[in-house]
């Protein structure tokens, strides 16, 4: 009988070839099973480890042998002492600790441990071989208002109108955005062991504790400085430059924020005077701080047209919503999960974790608000319909379906990684 390749053969499969061959011998069961005899020599070694396999893996005793075994060791206990601790272990926070372990502990065991990656290849690799998974938090999604369509079309109409009267320049159109940050930055996914049914995760105890960070941005790309919002009355001490500090009893925006913003944010944009000699052009959410007539009247002094999104449509048409304040929060996170990784976070006196310092997150904002690119700014106006030529030849870019942010390794769409699937309007 001529002998038939197979790909692949089961645990199970593998341990009744094998119970045959103990019966009658290797080359009688490499005959009636039409496979080499080599191979069933090959699975006795593994033969443990097949009995207490699933019966349906595929791959047990195959794949190629890890790189670096003693520093995944290292890197095993690592994560697992930090789970041990509550505390969320991601993908990015893995690979920056076996690079930083490599170097400085490992050195000496591996010659060309500096040419590392820490691709994702094996970074999967790792979890199969350590018996982790990631875990993913479920998100509810915005509800859109019933009227969508007839509210999104009076709002585009809106926008045309004023472009064709006025004629804006890229940078007299801008968007503004407060977004709340809470002090905690803990992600959706975590490593953890296969199959545990409770997943913890230890923060600082200020996950529900949040400031407000407002963000402005130009259809040409133009990143204007941010303001910070915390909670309290007494200013904190070595701020960075750069950045606006505010303090408000509830950390957010009221209007005595708003008048802050017009002062110090959009007075002071590039071109400043120039601009102000012409109409600009600011789009807002609906929030009821941006509708006082406080804030209708600064808009007039600074020349400023006001469109207000209707509620509900943020998540469609507000720039800033639809495709920045997303990448940024992801950046922020990585950000507190390397402070924690790192271990550069303190105690209190009663053995709690300290929440990262006012001049710290202050840093981060900076630091972060710089990374994001000045074409996801440009391509975020076309998407929402708002600086689209007015020839019509960039109609089709918005609503556009392809997502213009950088997506953080933490969102990526895994649940649950096992060894066989990984390896396979208003006018004011």
């Amino acid at each position: 009988m001529p002998k038939v390749q197979r790909s692949s053969y089961s645990a199970s499969e593998k341990l009744k070839i094998l119970l045959y061959a103990k019966e009658r011998g290797q080359r009688a069961a490499a005959q009636n099973f039409s496979i080499d005899h080599s191979m069933i020599s090959r699975w006795e070694k593994h033969e443990d480890k097949l009995k207490s396999a699933n019966g349906k893996n595929r791959r047990v005793g195959a794949g190629r042998k890890p790189q670096y075994p003693e520093a995944e060791a290292s890197l095993k206990t690592w994560v697992i002492e930090f789970r041990k601790d509550g505390i969320a272990v991601t993908p990015k926070m893995v690979k920056i600790y076996m690079k930083e372990i490599l170097i400085k502990e490992f050195a000496h065991i591996y010659l060309n441990s500096e040419n590392f990656l820490a691709s994702d290849r094996w970074f999967y690799g790792f979890l199969k071989r350590s018996g982790f998974s990631l875990r993913r938090k479920t998100k509810i999604g915005q509800k859109l208002p019933a009227q969508l369509s007839e509210k999104l079309l009076e709002f585009q109409r809106f926008i045309i109108k004023k472009r064709k009267q006025f004629e804006y320049e890229l940078c007299e159109i801008g968007n503004m955005d407060e977004t709340p940050v809470y002090f905690d930055m803990v992600g959706n996914l975590t490593i953890e062991n296969r199959g545990v049914k409770s997943v913890q995760v230890r923060t600082t105890g200020n996950e529900k504790n949040r400031f407000t960070c407002v963000l402005t941005v130009l259809a040409d790309g133009t990143k204007l400085p941010p303001i910070v919002i915390f909670k309290g009355k007494q200013m904190p001490k070595n701020l960075p430059s750069g950045i606006i500090v505010m303090m408000h009893p509830k950390g957010w925006m009221d209007e005595f924020g708003m008048k802050t913003w017009f002062n110090k944010v959009w007075k002071k944009r590039p071109g400043g005077n120039e601009i102000n000699k012409r109409k600009s052009f600011l789009v807002m959410d609906s929030f009821e701080g941006h509708k006082t007539d406080a804030i209708k009247n600064i808009a007039r002094s600074e020349n400023t047209d006001l469109a207000i999104i209707p509620g509900g449509l943020t998540s469609i048409v507000q720039p800033l919503d639809v495709c920045l304040n997303k990448p940024f929060k992801d950046k922020l996170r990585e950000k507190w999960n390397i402070w924690m990784s790192s271990g550069q976070f303190s105690y209190t006196k009663g053995g709690n974790l300290k929440k990262p310092g006012y001049d710290i997150i202050c840093k981060w904002i900076l630091e972060v608000w710089a990374e994001i690119p000045r074409e996801m700014i440009v391509k975020s106006f076309k998407k929402c319909g708002i600086s689209n030529a007015m020839d019509g030849s960039e109609d089709d870019l918005f609503g556009q379906d392809e997502r213009e942010e950088e997506i953080d390794e933490n969102e990526r769409e895994i649940v649950d990684i096992d060894s066989d699937s990984a390896d396979e309007l208003e006018e004011l």
